[in-house]
């Protein structure tokens, strides 16, 4: 299982990085939500351009890249059956998944913090 994180984590810097850009601030965060539900989110910011994170839910390894949010921070999901959602705002954030074929998305995890 360590394996595969790290498989992706390296992934992920990949995707936030080329080979001109060297310097990405890495910020590990451990979110709080409802009924104490713990959500590891890693967070990988390059210099320059859009971020991309990782999160653990269910079990599993999600890779996410950033996309344009109206407020706050929102993430989507690289890939797979569906789409998981990241926002965050300030020390504040909800999980949400979309199946794929439609049908919005619903809720997954709600009322996490950071503080």
């Amino acid at each position: 299982m360590k394996s595969i994180r790290l498989t992706y984590l390296v992934g992920l810097t990949a995707l936030c990085a080329s080979a001109a850009q060297a310097q990405i601030d890495i910020l590990p965060v451990t979110f709080t939500c409802t009924g104490g539900v713990r959500l590891p989110v890693t967070y990988f910011n390059p210099a320059e351009g859009d971020g991309a994170a990782a999160m653990v839910v269910d079990g599993q390894l999600i890779a996410l890249r950033q996309v344009p949010s109206g407020s706050g921070i929102r993430y989507e999901s690289v890939g797979g059956q569906g789409t998981y959602v990241l926002r965050s705002k300030g020390w504040d954030a909800v999980v949400s998944f979309a199946a794929a074929g439609g049908g919005g998305e619903t809720d997954v995890l709600t009322g996490c913090t950071s503080r």
